[in-house]
């Protein structure tokens, strides 16, 4: 039995980028998760193609890697749980066995290569923002994978009385789930607005 449970995507930050356009990927794989969480992480960049930091700056505050009607970040990070499991009954009591969830995360950070040619202080400002917007992002990563990590625990302890009853349980353990995550990441971004207003200042610009 397979039970999907998708959420995103999730912008965050209150300053966006140029359009966004992949240009490398890593792919990384989380261990210490035993056979029961399954996560596979990607990063992609976009990339900036202003010449200046104020002019990357400029593009940050405007642009929206959600799309049009999406709130502006950034950053972007994007993910899908799917459960896999099959129902097990002994005795009139039917248990979750062989239960695997698949984490895939996708991460969207920006990049400038116009950097190389730019003074010292530029260079040194564009980190911190490139730094912030990667934090920020990997966060969301964390917040996700420790989610998926409650409800694999959540979901192998359920027992009911029939399996019946035990798909309808799954069910809704999985719903929740996704609604708490939605209000998970959306508070962590309420509880960080406007980081990168200090560090988006022009150099020199006290």
């Amino acid at each position: 039995m397979k039970s999907g449970l998708r959420v995103g995507p999730l912008a965050s930050l209150v300053l966006l980028a140029v359009c966004p356009l992949a240009v490398s990927a890593q792919r990384l794989s989380e261990g210490g998760d035993s056979a029961v969480v399954q996560i596979e992480f990607v990063e992609v960049y976009y990339t900036l193609q202003d010449t200046t930091l104020t002019e990357v700056i400029a593009r940050l505050n405007s642009t929206r890697l959600a799309g049009a009607g999406g709130e502006m970040s950034q950053g972007l990070t994007e993910y899908y749980i799917q459960p896999s499991w099959r129902p097990v009954g002994v005795r009139g009591r039917c248990r979750v066995s062989d239960l695997t969830l698949r984490v895939q995360i996708r991460v969207t950070l920006p990049e400038w290569p116009s950097q190389a040619d730019r003074p010292t202080e530029e260079r040194a400002s564009w980190q911190l923002i490139e730094s912030a917007i990667r934090s920020h992002e990997h966060q969301h990563r964390d917040l996700t994978i420790n989610a998926a990590r409650a409800l694999a625990d959540d979901l192998n302890a359920l027992e009911t009385q029939g399996c019946r009853a035990l798909r309808q349980a799954f069910s809704g353990k999985v719903a929740l789930a996704g609604e708490r995550l939605d209000e998970i990441h959306a508070q962590f971004d309420r509880n960080t607005p406007e980081r990168l207003s200090i560090a988006a200042k022009p150099p020199g610009g006290g």
